[in-house]
């Protein structure tokens, strides 16, 4: 990791991702985000955007895709990890949604929303 130290440190901010998860995505996304147009692009790749099949106004199946089976299973530690950490913004967001959807998907969500913010953080830089 010693080429990568900046992009290191800075995906640890985020909440819920440890020495060990960061080492992960960095090594299955790497540093360069000119590869992704935009994080959508990126969380389809992974594998943890949310599906949308819809027909005549009925909802049918949202499963996810397959994607990359390294990062998702990264991606859903982080995000139990990240639903852990009192008063923050992920736990909120796993909280509102786990009262509706379940665990499982709440998880999936949550951690659509952390690719989302590693995405955010490694193309700024900030």
């Amino acid at each position: 990791m010693v080429p990568f130290q900046f992009e290191y440190r800075i995906i640890q901010t985020i909440p819920g991702i440890s020495e060990v998860s960061a080492a992960a995505i960095i090594a299955e996304i790497g540093t360069d985000m000119s590869q992704f147009p935009d994080e959508a692009h990126l969380s389809s790749w992974a594998g943890v955007s949310p599906g949308n099949n819809e027909s005549a106004g009925v909802k049918k199946s949202g499963r996810t895709r397959k994607g990359n089976k390294f990062i998702k299973a990264s991606l859903t530690e982080v995000a139990w990890a990240a639903s852990k950490v009192k008063d923050s913004a992920y736990s909120a967001i796993y909280n509102n949604l786990v009262k509706r959807r379940g665990k499982k998907r709440a998880l999936v969500a949550l951690a659509h929303r952390v690719l989302i913010d590693v995405y955010r953080v490694m193309k700024s830089g900030v």
